[in-house]
């Protein structure tokens, strides 16, 4: 069974290395949770899943419920088609470089079935990297779920054991916008620490232990300032955001295009010396397959990240600029 081959994976999040080690929530979530979205999905013709993580520090649940949720979808009949996104946030900007890089030491495998770590994972020396099969459904961004706009159509959204940090009234805007966030139907987990408080016309427990709910429809309500932090765009501004978006992304990605072709001709030129070409003890490479990833999918970049996006190809240039000069 996939959560008995998990349950060993260890990282410094005590939330979610309860999760992966916890048979029960694991079996709970693929069997109760994910096959019965999954069931919905295919009654209604539809072929792809979405989930979003908040708060989902270095990545280790992350990648855990992407792998519970793979092993569901592969366990169904073979002719399915069902595919799946995973947008995972966090506030702590660091903590999201970690978790989108997918590199984890040996030793948080220590239980973990070699089948697991072969099928999802490359060894690479003491090292163990996540294979693309999986890497390449998940989306990772800094976000702050108290200010930040959500994303919506969602199938699942976990968000366990962080409402505590907030607020009481920071706490029900976020159920608010959460609700919003969520299909007809859909899930929320918050973990034993979580709690929807006065917020139960919005969701009905399904398991009150863990604390995961499925939406209730609730006559009338539409989205507006006082439904927390998602009010509604007019159109015309959207469409000019997106046109602004669009010619920023294109600048973007000429810089790292250019930024890339400089770490090649270096590696070329000095490649006894280019391990010692570092950010902030990152390789650059990791820098730059960030970046990319941020700028091909575009739901991401707006203006938060786009700073964010610029600081490191800031700093990946300063690097360059010292490492050329030095060695002149």
């Amino acid at each position: 069974m996939l959560s008995q081959n998990l349950q060993g994976l260890k990282q410094p999040s005590s939330s979610a290395e309860e999760f992966l080690r916890n048979n029960e929530l694991a079996d709970l979530i693929q069997k109760q949770v994910f096959a019965t979205i999954l069931k919905n999905k295919l009654d209604m013709a539809e072929s792809e899943m979405k989930i979003w993580i908040a708060g989902c520090s270095t990545g280790q649940e992350v990648y855990s419920l992407a792998i519970l949720l793979k092993e569901t979808i592969e366990s169904m009949d073979e002719n399915v088609e069902m595919d799946f996104k995973i947008y995972a946030t966090d506030l702590d900007y660091d903590s999201v470089k970690i978790a989108g890089a997918g590199v984890y030491p040996d030793t948080a495998f220590e239980n973990v079935t070699s089948g697991i770590l072969n099928k999802y994972f490359d060894k690479k020396q003491d090292f163990y990297v996540v294979k693309k099969s999986i890497r390449e459904h998940i989306i990772f961004a800094p976000h702050n779920i108290a200010k930040d706009p959500g994303f919506h159509h969602l199938d699942f959204i976990s968000c366990r054991n962080v409402l505590h940090y907030f607020q009481p009234t920071q706490q029900q805007r976020i159920i608010s916008s959460f609700h919003h966030s969520l299909n007809e139907d859909g899930y929320l987990f918050l973990g034993q620490s979580g709690s929807i408080g006065d917020s139960k016309e919005l969701f009905r427990a399904i398991n009150n232990k863990w604390k995961i709910y499925i939406k209730q429809e609730v006559g009338g309500r539409k989205r507006s300032k006082d439904a927390g932090l998602h009010a509604i765009q007019e159109d015309s501004q959207e469409e000019k955001e997106l046109q602004f978006l669009n010619e920023e992304l294109v600048q973007a990605k000429e810089r790292i295009s250019s930024l890339q072709v400089k770490l090649e001709d270096i590696y070329i030129k000095y490649e006894d010396k280019y391990e010692t070409l570092k950010i902030d003890s990152y390789h650059p490479i990791l820098f730059v397959k960030g970046l990319l990833q941020i700028i091909k999918k575009q739901e991401f970049y707006k203006e938060e990240y786009a700073v964010a996006m610029l600081k490191e190809m800031n700093k990946l240039e300063w690097a360059i600029e010292n490492f050329l000069t030095d060695e002149q």
